[in-house]
């Protein structure tokens, strides 16, 4: 359903009521209420367990996997009715935001696979439908302030929304791309480490991330790289082989420099070594900030890419 810009919305943001600053760690009331109706839109009410049998078995399947990875009989307290009353009880009440996010991407997950065909509950227009659900989601976080958003089927976390249109999503446009398939699950998989707070080993895959979009390119193009080459040595041989801008020896040397000093020191800083006898604390504002930078390092490199291949 389309998100309505209603009366009361329009004065909130006139009176400067709107959020300005993104929270992670809870959901309004508002929201949770909102994701209960937007689930149920997507994979369907109760209602029509008498007419389509799919719904039914949808419910029952995503909740018996969220019990068994929780290791859990029953997702809320008290008497449940069925899987469809269980999971919507738990979007409203479970006060761990991150479960709740689990149940939203996995409902989501499987409604964007399932619920565009003709035979889940027999609409005409399912595939337009679904594309509508995961639009509405998205605007729902941002409408509450709720720094997280649905990309290929998993749910990440945004720290800004000009870094994130600008920078996170036209880098996940080039890695959806065949051949950087395993860049992709790297970055992506950073990402995923952010959400849960394993900073580290989101520093190690925005890495490998940045490493494997390098190798796809210096192979596309015929170049050779050592099996073991690091990230240094990556892009001396992407500098060599031209396949970075070159305007001038200054000019090259500065994207050199902000692409070792910032992704590869980063993690050689703060992840991939043994802490030694203290505990090291990796804070969440370096990592963001070496996310963007591979981001930041994957739009250029793959964006040039692009451009030898459309000349060719």
């Amino acid at each position: 359903m389309p998100v309505f810009d209603l009366y009361s919305k329009r004065q909130k943001k006139l009176r400067g009521e709107v959020p300005d600053v993104y929270v992670y760690d809870e959901f309004p009331s508002t929201l949770r209420a909102q994701l209960s109706y937007m689930v149920k839109d997507l994979l369907g009410d109760q209602t029509q367990y008498h007419r389509f049998d799919m719904p039914k078995q949808v419910y029952y399947q995503i909740v018996m996997i969220l019990k068994k990875e929780y290791g859990l009989h029953a997702l809320v307290t008290g008497h449940v009715v069925s899987p469809f009353t269980e999971l919507h009880d738990f979007l409203l009440r479970e006060l761990d935001v991150e479960r709740c996010l689990d149940a939203v991407e996995l409902c989501y997950r499987i409604g964007d696979n399932l619920a565009r065909n003709y035979s889940y509950t027999q609409r005409r227009d399912a595939s337009d439908h679904v594309d509508d659900c995961l639009s509405e989601l998205n605007e729902r976080f941002k409408e509450a302030g709720c720094g997280y958003e649905l990309i290929d089927g998993k749910i990440i976390r945004i720290d800004s929304q000009y870094l994130h249109s600008e920078i996170v999503k036209p880098a996940l446009g080039f890695l959806n791309a065949e051949q950087y398939e395993g860049a992709r699950d790297e970055f992506l998989g950073a990402y995923e480490h952010y959400r849960h707070g394993n900073h580290e080993e989101a520093l190690v895959d925005a890495l490998k991330a940045f490493e494997s979009t390098m190798k796809v390119i210096l192979t596309a193009n015929g170049k050779s790289y050592g099996a073991g080459d690091t990230a240094s040595k990556l892009i001396l041989a992407c500098r060599d082989a031209e396949l970075m801008p070159a305007y001038n020896e200054s000019q090259l040397q500065s994207v050199v420099n902000v692409l070792t000093s910032g992704i590869p020191t980063l993690r050689n800083k703060n992840g991939g070594h043994g802490q030694g006898e203290t505990v090291r604390t990796v804070e969440p504002e370096i990592v963001a900030y070496g996310l963007h930078l591979t981001a930041s390092a994957v739009v250029m490199l793959a964006g040039l890419e692009a451009k030898r291949r459309a000349a060719n």
